[in-house]
């Protein structure tokens, strides 16, 4: 029933999920992985809806785009890199973006930053040496209990 329904839904909808999926053994390793996890779910559960609602129980790690995350709400938001290199391009479109992401959390905010961030393979634009975003920072540090931020 799953290689028919992964016949159904097809690779480009999969790849559209996350670009780490264009690579095609990261796909198989996601998909290897997920079933795997499955099978593990429903010897605990023998009823498969039940199962597989585990998934998305209020203890899952949900990993969206600031984007996809539109519109919900969640106990805890943890956005990474707020960096100036992160966030270039047009500024209102980028403040936009941003107030999505910290308006997400109902609870708990953890904004992230590093100094330095390695190269990834085959990215044409990038910087090594980070600078934190402070603009956005700034937004948040007021509402912070025991603010970390330099």
């Amino acid at each position: 029933m799953a290689i028919e329904f992964l016949k159904y839904i097809g690779s480009k909808i999969l790849v559209a999920l996350s670009p780490d999926y264009e690579t095609r053994s990261r796909l198989n390793d996601v998909i290897r992985e997920t079933f795997a996890r499955i099978k593990e779910l429903h010897k605990l559960e023998p009823d498969l809806p039940k199962a597989l609602g585990r998934f998305a129980d209020d203890q899952a790690v949900r990993i969206l785009t600031i984007h996809k995350s539109k519109g919900l709400e969640f106990d805890s938001v943890i956005i990474m890199a707020v960096e100036n290199e992160i966030f270039f391009g047009d500024q209102n479109e980028n403040r936009c973006a941003f107030f999505v992401g910290v308006s997400r959390a109902k609870r708990r905010l953890i904004l992230t930053h590093a100094d330095q961030r390695e190269r990834p393979a085959n990215a044409r634009r990038w910087n090594i040496n980070r600078t934190a975003q402070s603009e956005y920072f700034s937004y948040v540090t007021p509402f912070v209990a025991g603010n970390k931020f330099k």
